[in-house]
């Protein structure tokens, strides 16, 4: 049983190192594609993928070479020859007006049919595919000595034609496929706009590092013919912009920046702004509260008779027969007060005399509740006073009767 399982665990081993070993050696010698994860063909880029060598040639053949990190639309508007390879982000409108606004106004234009909004601008698209390259072969070229210079020469890049909707007047050929793989056909073409020129390449891969790399293929001839044919009249004086805004590089606005951008430039914006504010209202409405309402508090309190009733009994517990009187005296002043001329700031002993000057034959009814306010009584005597003040108060609302 020991035997066993050591020689078990002795095969896992070797079994995972055999396959660590041919990874290894799969990931060493497997060529990768160059693509926009090696930054694209950005003229910074000198990987296998990147136009940094075109940008050098460009330079060496005397060429004023700038890059541009900011958007056609915001950049200087002199007059500059462009050159869009490839682009990562999407090209707008106002853009690609400009980018040809450029070129009638005496500049010129290199672009690749990748550059989609370009290209339907113009009416031009990828044609058929075709091979690359045996007609720009320099003869200085060393031969190759290598296996791998060899495949390299065997198998050159593939490259399309260019197909046009409506081909411009005056267009020239300056890079075509290689006729022993079938008719040749412009891999790039030019043509006059105005008082520049434009150069349309089919693919971009003819203008990349590992192209130019290879002499045999004569990439470098292709380019440096490109690059001639866009050159105005007077090159010191314009200069070949690579655009490098649309590889990511320079300053760039994001989501929210996208978003803000389109919610208060855009007809359909403005109305999704509004419906998302209706919703947002409808949902703080319809939502549950974080503190609930709470019911009004209700204080009970007594009816005028309720309270009339008690006051009575209170004062009745108390003996309190003056006060009784005096505010039974204050409410007959409060309604019938008046009829008798007397002052608001008299005391109720000058309005009970008033009320004898205006009728002397209340002087009884007045000489009742002159005692109760000013001596206590019997609360039996009470009644005499409720009614004392119903006769005073019966006959002062009485209008008064004029003289014969």
């Amino acid at each position: 049983m020991t035997t066993s399982t050591a020689f078990r665990g002795m095969s896992a081993v070797k079994l995972l190192a055999t396959l660590g070993v041919v990874v290894v050696g799969v990931a060493l010698l497997t060529p990768e594609e160059p693509g926009k994860s090696e930054g694209g063909r950005s003229s910074y880029s000198t990987g296998p993928g990147g136009v940094g060598m075109m940008f050098e040639l460009a330079q060496r053949t005397g060429w004023r070479v700038a890059r541009r990190l900011t958007p056609m639309d915001s950049a200087v508007r002199d007059t500059t020859v462009q050159v869009v390879i490839d682009p990562s982000v999407t090209l707008g409108v106002r853009e690609v007006h400009r980018l040809l606004e450029n070129v009638r106004s005496g500049g010129g234009l290199i672009f690749t049919i990748d550059a989609e909004e370009i290209a339907e601008s113009l009416g031009v698209a990828r044609g058929k595919p075709g091979r690359f390259l045996s007609g720009y072969r320099d003869p200085d070229c060393p031969d190759p000595q290598t296996f791998r210079d060899r495949a390299l020469l065997a198998i050159p890049p593939e490259v399309h034609g260019l197909f046009w909707k409506k081909p411009p007047s005056g267009m020239a050929a300056i890079v075509t496929t290689d006729r022993r793989f079938g008719a040749a056909q412009p891999v790039a073409s030019g043509f006059a706009l105005g008082k520049g020129r434009v150069v349309v390449v089919s693919t971009s891969a003819i203008l990349a590092n590992d192209a130019l790399r290879v002499c045999e293929w004569g990439a470098d001839v292709a380019t440096a013919r490109i690059l001639e044919y866009a050159r105005p009249g007077f090159p010191s004086s314009v200069p070949l912009v690579f655009d490098e805004f649309h590889h990511g590089f320079g300053m760039h606005g994001g989501s929210l920046t996208a978003i803000s951008r389109y919610l208060a430039r855009t007809a359909s914006g403005h109305f999704f702004l509004q419906a998302l504010v209706a919703g947002l209202l409808l949902l703080l409405a319809m939502a549950p509260r974080a503190l609930p309402p709470r019911d009004p508090v209700v204080v009970a309190r007594r009816s005028p008779l309720e309270h009339a009733d008690a006051l009575g009994h209170a004062y009745a517990d108390v003996a309190a027969t003056r006060t009784a009187a005096q505010h039974l005296v204050s409410g007959l002043r409060r309604r019938v007060g008046r009829t008798v001329t007397v002052s608001a700031g008299a005391d109720d002993i000058a309005f009970l005399d008033a009320v004898t000057v205006r009728d002397p034959s209340l002087g009884t009814a007045v000489a009742v509740l002159r005692n109760a306010i000013s001596t206590p009584v019997p609360p039996q005597a009470l009644l005499d006073v409720s009614e004392a003040l119903r006769a005073i108060e019966h006959q002062l609302s009485m209008p008064p009767q004029r003289a014969p």
